[in-house]
């Protein structure tokens, strides 16, 4: 699909999320134990304890610790509008929640709350998805953004072709040649010493190679090129740029003349 500049932040929210919220899995564990307790000792009509107000405070100042590491990210992905919205609906929902917390501080129902067992199974499942999807997904949308760059790719050969050289520059206002994928917003072109490369940042999914950013470089001559300053063209020798282009680990691929690089 085309671009949205939302895309990345979102998913980026979701993600950091989905692993904060592993500190409700504990407390859920804990929760669930003192449920089962308590339907053990209401078989055998003995006297019930109190204590599931406690349990649902523990949690909700764990979910606040979750809303604050997603407001965070919020700020730091997209800036404070988007900062300030995650923030309003967090307080919404503890304020709703609190509601419900004096209810079961004054009066604890006897029958089996299935709250613990939310907290244990959505942030597992979360983090399960992530770990199995992060690799299909991330090589699915790599493939599609390099099968999106033909008609770029042969409209640049075909300038070759009729002018000997290849075009200095293509930067305009108006891309023209779309990624179709919602977290890429565009490739970007660059001449080399014989070619150019033509090239794309691949989103990544947090737990997949944690902190690491790629890049995926076409280049026809294979001189693919790609670094992590722009001031290392200007304080760096040619002989030294070649040497260290700033990225930690490169991959071969399928298509030709296609090559990713991690950064971290």
């Amino acid at each position: 699909g085309q671009y949205d500049s939302l895309a990345m932040p979102l998913s980026t929210m979701a993600q950091v999320g989905a692993i904060v919220g592993l500190l409700l899995v504990p407390i859920g564990v804990l929760w669930l134990v003192y449920e089962s307790r308590q339907q053990i000792r209401r078989k055998e009509n003995r006297p019930l304890h109190t204590r599931r107000y406690y349990f649902a405070l523990a949690s909700v100042i764990a979910s606040i610790i979750v809303a604050l590491a997603v407001a965070l990210v919020a700020f730091a992905t997209a800036g404070i509008s988007l900062a300030l919205i995650t923030i309003a609906l967090g307080l919404f929902s503890l304020s709703r929640t609190l509601s419900k917390l004096r209810v079961v501080r004054k009066a604890e129902s006897g029958s089996f709350s299935p709250v613990p067992l939310y907290l244990v199974l959505i942030p597992m499942a979360v983090t399960v998805l992530q770990l199995t999807l992060a690799a299909p997904m991330t090589n699915f949308t790599r493939n599609h953004a390099i099968i999106s760059s033909r008609e770029f790719i042969r409209d640049i050969e075909a300038y070759q072709a009729e002018y000997g050289r290849y075009p200095t520059s293509l930067l305009a206002m108006w891309k023209d040649y779309y990624p179709d994928v919602v977290g890429v917003e565009k490739f970007h072109y660059t001449l080399s010493e014989s070619a150019y490369n033509l090239f794309f940042e691949q989103p990544r999914f947090l737990l997949d190679n944690l902190g690491t950013r790629e890049w995926v470089v076409y280049n026809p001559g294979d001189e693919h090129h790609i670094f992590s300053h722009t001031a290392w063209f200007l304080l760096l020798t040619p002989e030294e740029l070649e040497r260290s282009q700033g990225w930690y680990a490169v991959h071969e691929m399928s298509q030709p003349h296609w090559k990713y690089f991690w950064f971290d």
